[in-house]
C-alpha cells in the first residue's frame, strides 16, 4: 500500500521533510529528462538531523510517480527503520552505505544506466576532452570495473576507487553522482549525459577529432571552480527545474 503522506510528515522532522520532497522531485525531475531505467538505479538522500540514517525509494516504484511520502528511512547497516517497510532493493541499501557513509560531503547521489554513459564507460578512453561539459567533469570523475556480486570486498573496493570523485562511472553499467545538495547531484547527472551524448556523436562522424589541449583544460576547470558565473552545482537551475513540476501540477511534495 502506498504510504499515507499526512502520517508520514507527523513523523518527520521538518529536516527530513525537506529532504524528502527534494528527493521526490530528483526522481521526477530525472524522469522528465528521460534518465531513468524503469523501475532501475537510484537516487537517495541523507536524512539532515540524522547524517548515519538515508533516505531510499521502494523497488518498484517508477520515478516519475515519487511522493516524498513514499521514501523509505534507513540506518546506517542499510536496514529500515519501519519494520513494516516495502520491498526495498539491496544494492541501492548497499550504494548508501559505501557512498553516504563513506562521503560526509555528500548528502544526496544519482545512479543512473543512461545508454549514453554505458557506451562510453565500455571504451578504455571513457570521457575524452572533446567539449565544455568533458572539462568540467574531467577532473571530478572515476571509473571502476563493473562487478555483479556487492559483497564486503567489493563494497571496500568501491569505496577506494570512488575517494573524492564527485562521479565514478562503472564501466559497461553506469554511474553514480554526488552532491552536497539535490541540485548539485542532478546537475552532474544531466551534463555527464550530455558530455557522453556529445562524444559520440562526434566519433561517429569519422572524422579526426579535436581534442581540447590539456593545459587549456586545466586552465579553464580552475577559472570554473573560481567563478561565481560557473556554479556547476545546479543551483542556478534548480529553481526552475522546480517550477517546472508545479506547472505540471506534480504531488512530488506530498
Amino acid at each position: 500500500m502506498p504510504a499515507t503522506p499526512i502520517k508520514t510528515k507527523a513523523k518527520c522532522s521538518a529536516a527530513e521533510w525537506t529532504a524528502r520532497v527534494e528527493l521526490a522531485a530528483s526522481f521526477r525531475i530525472i524522469a522528465q529528462y528521460g534518465m531513468s531505467d524503469l523501475a532501475n538505479g537510484a537516487i537517495c538522500a541523507r536524512v539532515p538531523n540524522q547524517p548515519d540514517h538515508y533516505l531510499v525509494h521502494p523497488y518498484g516504484m517508477f520515478w516519475e510517480e515519487a511522493r516524498a511520502s513514499d521514501m523509505v528511512k534507513i540506518d546506517a547497516a542499510g536496514q529500515p527503520v519501519d519494520p513494516d517497510a516495502p520491498w526495498l532493493n539491496d544494492g541501492v541499501q548497499n550504494l548508501c552505505q559505501w557512498i553516504l557513509g563513506s562521503r560526509s560531503d555528500a548528502n544526496f547521489f544519482v545512479h543512473g544506466h543512461e545508454e549514453e554513459v554505458m557506451a562510453v564507460g565500455s571504451i578504455e578512453d571513457g570521457i575524452l576532452p572533446l567539449n565544455q561539459p568533458a572539462v568540467y567533469l574531467g577532473n571530478i570523475t572515476g571509473y571502476i570495473e563493473y562487478e555483479f556480486e556487492e559483497d564486503d570486498a567489493f563494497g571496500q573496493h568501491f569505496v577506494k576507487q570512488l575517494g573524492a570523485n564527485q562521479i565514478l562511472i562503472s564501466r559497461n553499467h553506469g554511474y553514480y553522482a554526488l552532491g552536497d545538495t539535490a541540485a548539485a547531484a542532478f546537475f552532474r547527472a544531466y551534463f555527464l549525459r550530455q558530455t557522453c551524448s556529445t562524444q559520440i556523436k562526434t566519433l561517429s562522424m569519422g572524422r579526426e577529432p579535436h581534442l581540447i589541449d590539456p593545459q587549456k583544460v586545466a586552465r579553464y576547470q580552475d577559472q570554473m571552480a573560481a567563478s561565481d558565473h560557473y556554479n556547476y552545482n545546479g543551483k542556478t537551475e534548480w529553481p526552475g527545474l522546480l517550477r517546472m513540476l508545479d506547472r505540471q501540477g506534480s504531488d512530488h511534495a506530498t
